[in-house]
């Protein structure tokens, strides 16, 4: 049997998938509201589905030691704790509070803010913190979505933090296909893609690039 080619109105598929492709929280609504208004940067937050993926992974594994790398308004730390139990415990790392003061607003608002511990400072220093402090091998799962030329650094010092059989979310990696031209040499270019090819060839993981979005790459710590 030929494969079929099915042309997809990317439109009326978003449309579909906002009416049926997840369950609607109101306080996250309203979070994604207040973050559209702020024009092109509302860009940096992730999708409905990404958001409802994220709290299915922490449901079904259990995750009560979480990190967050990249806060922005708020939006997956509220989906990461309402995936995690009574007891779990999200470090949301972020270099400014220019944004965060909505996220703490509507962690608030959402009932999940026990859970969840704001840190601001650049994300490379608050992990090297928690490697000296001997939490290698310590979190459950951790999310990766801030600056892309950090990538790389990012996802090593993770790969220490956390445990064997826990996992690590990346965010943006098809970066609107710009991962496949060679032709664009942009910084975070070509920081996304070495990450792609170093995990690919990473034996201390087994992953899967989705293509939700802008991609996620999952990996689970073998």
């Amino acid at each position: 049997m030929k494969n079929k080619n099915i042309l997809l109105d990317l439109n009326k598929l978003n449309t579909y998938i906002d009416q049926v492709g997840y369950k609607k929280d109101s306080v996250l609504s309203e979070l994604r509201s207040v973050t559209e208004s702020l024009g092109d940067l509302s860009i940096m937050q992730i999708g409905q589905t990404q958001g409802a993926l994220i709290q299915m992974l922490c449901t079904v594994g259990h995750f009560t030691k979480c990190i967050e790398i990249g806060v922005f308004t708020g939006y997956s730390s509220i989906c990461i704790a309402k995936g995690m139990p009574e007891n779990g415990k999200l470090y949301a790392l972020d270099n400014s509070t220019e944004f965060t003061d909505i996220a703490k607003k509507y962690w608030i608002k959402s009932g999940y803010d026990k859970k969840i511990e704001l840190i601001v400072d650049q994300a490379i220093n608050s992990l090297d913190k928690f490697l000296k402090n001997k939490m290698n091998g310590h979190f459950d799962f951790i999310f990766i979505d801030a600056d892309k030329n950090n990538y790389l650094d990012y996802y090593k010092r993770s790969l220490k933090l956390v445990r064997k059989g826990g996992m690590i979310l990346i965010d943006n990696t098809i970066w609107k296909g710009k991962v496949m031209d060679d032709n664009d040499k942009t910084n975070s270019t070509k920081s996304i893609r070495e990450l792609n090819n170093y995990i690919a060839s990473d034996n201390s993981v087994d992953h899967c690039l989705l293509t939700i979005y802008d991609g996620m790459t999952l990996c689970i710590k073998k």
